[in-house]
């Protein structure tokens, strides 16, 4: 073979072939993804829709599809990311029939990272296995595990609005692909069709004393687009405004679902969130200039009081806004937090009631080991308020408490069964 005749045959391999090099000799091959779909879907019927599937079909998921979800989960847009970030300490591994792949949000592609089937990481049998890994050079744990809860909960959205399914589950067995030593895995969340199609039926049975959920005309794609980072935050919000957040960040769905399911813990109203084991342990507090609020997203309690939601009936849901101080505390929480959120109209704060992480009978994670599944959580609620602050133009933001004595003071609270978890300021200044 001539010379000439060589260059031309590399140059058509450089061209023809997706792939370079492998992950270990320092090639890599690339598949990059085309553009994300449109989701048109309201977000409040995103939120509504939000559940986990844990039986999947056989059939695969097209690349458009997987583009979207993971675009959606840690994309970029022309204002920052799909996300809130702390730390920016997060990685996406992608598992699929023929290897394991690195989400790269910078090129909205999938970088080779292993070849080999290792899907069986999961305990739920899909299609695809998205592991999500924090890096302990470059962010606190419990801060990136409020980010890849907000991740988390995109994947949710979008792969639900796409008719898919997914469910978060402990991500310790992700380290059988063979993980840098820096990178600890968190959650897999296993991604597919549903063997059984989504039956939702709308009957907002609801009896409450704030406003109802309105859907807007603002879709989970334009969400998406618009989140930004706010560092202001001043007017007034209406009181519909106000409801709409706050039930955002833990409330109940005004959908009954019948969709067909063969696992045992299946429920039939969902909530806005994921909560691990369904505990549900967080207390969401809403600060006003007027004062401080503990949102009671329903009175059931199906850990400790009656199994309601596990009858496959429309139950009513009994929500409250529970006032449980008076006056203008917005300064205490800008000096717990360390940032100015004094003029704030609307101040959410979550909050981890340890009791509820260790029900008798249940498993107990009430353990510091465990406060990363809460932070996962607590951000997902958060991210919940970002995203529903968007659709009324409002600006939002997410804050690590720096003082957790101060928060437990100012809610009169015990450190030895509470724990503050993350601030969430809304307001108008930047948007309108």
């Amino acid at each position: 073979m001539n010379h000439k005749m060589l260059v031309i045959l590399v140059v058509l391999t450089f061209f023809l072939q997706p792939v370079l090099i492998n992950a270990e000799s320092g090639a890599l091959k690339e598949i990059k993804l085309p553009a994300p779909k449109e989701i048109r879907m309201p977000l409040e019927k995103a939120l509504m829709r939000r559940n986990s599937v844990r039986v999947f079909s056989e059939e695969n998921i097209s690349l458009k599809d997987l583009s979207t979800i993971l675009w959606a989960a840690y994309g970029y847009t022309s204002k920052g990311r799909t996300i809130y970030c702390f730390d920016c300490a997060v990685k996406i591994y992608v598992l699929m029939k023929d290897g394991v792949y690195v989400y790269n949000p910078e090129r909205h592609a999938l970088v080779l990272y292993k070849e080999g089937d290792y899907r069986d990481v999961s305990q739920y049998k899909a299609p695809v296995q998205i592991g999500i890994v924090w890096n302990r050079t470059k962010g606190e744990e419990n801060l990136s595990c409020a980010e890849i809860g907000a991740i988390g909960q995109n994947v949710y959205l979008a792969a639900n609005a796409l008719d898919l399914g997914t469910v978060t589950t402990v991500g310790f067995t992700l380290k059988s692909i063979g993980l840098p030593k820096d990178e600890v895995p968190k959650i897999i969340m296993p991604l597919g069709h549903l063997k059984h199609p989504y039956k939702f039926i709308y009957l907002p049975f609801l009896i409450s004393n704030f406003p109802r959920v309105k859907f807007s005309n603002v879709s989970l794609t334009e969400v998406l687009n618009e989140l930004e980072k706010c560092k202001e935050f001043g007017g007034n919000l209406t009181e519909q405004e106000k409801a709409q957040i706050i039930w955002s960040t833990y409330g109940y769905s005004y959908y009954v679902d019948f969709t067909k399911d063969e696992f045992r813990y299946h429920l039939y109203r969902h909530r806005t969130v994921p909560s691990a084991h369904a505990y549900y342990p967080l207390r969401i507090y809403a600060i006003t200039k007027e004062g401080i609020y503990r949102f009671i997203p329903n009175i059931y309690d199906p850990i400790y009081k009656i199994p309601i939601a596990f009858i496959p009936i429309p139950i009513p849901v009994f929500s409250f806004i529970v006032k449980v101080k008076s006056g203008d505390h917005r300064e205490v929480v800008s000096e717990a937090i360390d940032v100015n959120v004094s003029s704030s109209p609307l101040i959410i704060i979550s909050v981890l009631d340890l009791d509820r992480t260790r029900p008798k009978g249940h498993d107990d994670f009430s353990g510091k080991e465990f406060r990363w599944l809460w932070y996962y959580e607590a951000g997902a609620s958060a991210h919940n308020a970002l995203l529903e602050a968007v659709t009324s133009n409002l600006s939002a933001n997410i804050y690590p408490i720096k003082s957790k004595e101060t928060i437990l003071n100012l809610l009169e609270l015990s450190e030895d069964k509470f724990d503050p978890l993350l601030v969430t300021a809304i307001g108008t200044s930047q948007r309108r």
